[in-house]
């Protein structure tokens, strides 16, 4: 496997953790997994230079640790 195929694999593996979140019952589960699969999508959108999306994962991120803050 090559490089490229990595980070495009990597790229979707954060996409669907942000998908799988929107499926789980609890909000504590939710913002967990939610902000795990902001990272990994802001780390990917880094990578191959979508500015965009990393600032839209960079506030996801922050919405979600302010949220699971909120809970506790």
């Amino acid at each position: 496997m090559d490089t490229a195929m990595l980070i495009e694999i990597f790229g979707y593996i954060g996409s669907v953790l942000v998908v799988v979140s929107m499926l789980m019952p609890s909000i504590v589960k939710l913002r967990v997994i939610n902000t795990i699969g902001s990272i990994v999508s802001g780390i990917y959108a880094l990578i191959v230079g979508a500015f965009p999306l990393v600032l839209m994962n960079s506030c996801l991120i922050i919405i979600n640790i302010y949220n699971y803050y909120y809970i506790y």
